[in-house]
């Protein structure tokens, strides 16, 4: 019974510490807002102190939320910047706290060697007051082994979060529910 025991639980155990997601749950904050007025968008990204985000890789995660918004809403707002904002956007701040790429030939060689992370910290704020609306933390994190883990990359996960950050933002109706 032991031996069945442990055939089952080590495998499972491998699945769940091989990956994993911080979903999104954007938290409201006491600044009531109607989100409908708001028609433009702004996507920025910083880093808290002691990380490092490459520009390109900051430059490419806007550009992933800014595709998936287009793809799934772009109805929504007359325009999405990924510069400074107007005065009159909504914006979205993601602040990474971890950005670590890993090793592809650590984690060939064995799952959980090598893993790779991306944290941040994701806020929407009105522009022109600056007051935080809603805020929560995204996450991803890989570590799977073998010619899977070898072959994901770090845009994968940079994928990942694009996609998290929208569905947080469909939960608190910024941008509509998916059909």
């Amino acid at each position: 019974m032991a031996g069945l025991i442990k055939s089952f639980l080590f495998p499972i155990l491998f699945l769940i510490a091989a990956c994993g997601t911080t979903t999104l749950n954007l938290r409201s904050t006491e600044n009531v807002a109607d989100l409908s007025e708001y028609k433009s968008f702004t996507i920025q990204t910083s880093t808290a102190q002691g990380v490092a985000v490459p520009e390109p890789a900051q430059a490419r995660i806007k550009g992933l939320i800014k595709s998936e918004i287009l793809d799934c809403c772009k109805e929504r707002f007359d325009n999405i910047s990924l510069g400074d904002p107007g005065a009159k956007d909504l914006l979205l701040n993601v602040k990474f706290t971890i950005y670590e790429e890993g090793n592809r030939f650590a984690r060939f060689m064995l799952a959980g060697l090598g893993s790779m992370q991306i944290h941040a910290e994701v806020q929407i704020k009105d522009a022109t007051s600056g007051q935080l609306i809603y805020g929560g933390e995204a996450g991803k994190t890989f570590a799977w082994g073998g010619v899977y883990g070898a072959v994901t990359g770090m845009d994968d996960l940079e994928k990942g979060l694009a996609k998290e950050i929208i569905a947080g933002l469909r939960t608190r109706r910024i941008l509509p529910p998916s059909n």
